[in-house]
């Protein structure tokens, strides 16, 4: 089972956040299979994205690890078996069983059935709704000590539109504008769109089953809110860092 929080404590505002990489539970079977350090997996999750959902009154948060289920990818490709399926990393030391690769992918479908409900419930009141898909990403791959990736490449703020249709993407110019060159506690904010993260298979399903009803924008915080070696998180500038694109969206949610 695919641990989840569905919060819907607004339903007349048609907007949903999602953290669907947050977690860091494993499936015990696949915990003794486990291939990398519990600390390489944390890196490789988006730990903390939950308090990204905080400021949105509608949210789903997922407590299991996309090392167990990876809920960004097709049903064929959830379920990471060879080291090409995530990133070069040993994932497994032996293949899971195929008794648990049905019982995962029977897991995968179950979770997107309560998205599929949760999201018929909030156009049950609403002709459309604005999904936030929300992740982190590594910025210090070269290692603890070494200097952080080049910026040029790495911006604070990705916005993923690549996997929308075209008639949204002047919203995303419109949201991008509001973001970039914004300071957080003493930080100015570099936002910019389609750059490294363009958005993964949640997006680009969610525009195929709901068409012009939803639309699910991508976006990629890049983990200047927390030491991506240690875990350790700077919880006030997070939170800043949040509201800032909270306070964007409020103007723009509606298109």
């Amino acid at each position: 089972m695919i641990r989840s929080l569905v919060e819907l404590k607004e339903e007349q505002i048609p907007l949903l956040a999602l953290a669907i990489h947050n977690g860091h539970e494993m499936h015990p079977e696949l915990l003794k299979i486990c291939g990398i350090s519990e600390a390489d997996r944390l890196r490789e999750e988006d730990p903390f994205t939950e308090v990204f959902t905080e400021p949105y009154p509608n949210r789903i948060v997922v407590y299991t690890s996309r090392f167990t289920v990876d809920l960004n990818r097709t049903r064929e490709k959830a379920i990471y078996l060879n080291p090409d399926d995530c990133w070069g990393l040993p994932a497994r030391t032996v293949r899971p069983s195929d008794e648990l690769i049905t019982e995962l992918s029977h897991d995968y479908g179950q979770w997107y059935s309560l998205l599929t409900f949760t999201i018929q419930r909030l156009l049950a009141k609403h002709s459309f709704l604005t999904i936030l898909d929300l992740h982190s990403y590594n910025h210090r791959r070269l290692g603890a000590a070494a200097e952080p990736d080049a910026q040029a490449d790495n911006p604070d703020i990705i916005l993923g539109r690549n996997n929308m249709p075209k008639q949204y993407y002047a919203w995303v110019d419109r949201l991008c504008s509001e973001l970039n060159n914004q300071a957080v506690m003493g930080h100015k904010l570099d936002c910019r769109i389609d750059v490294k993260f363009t958005g993964g298979w949640l997006s680009r399903w969610l525009h195929q089953t709901f068409p012009g009803k939803v639309v699910c924008l991508a976006v990629e915080f890049k983990k200047i809110f927390m030491d991506e070696w240690t875990g350790t998180v700077d919880n006030d500038f997070q939170t800043a860092l949040g509201d800032k694109l909270s306070q964007a969206m409020l103007p723009l949610r509606i298109l």
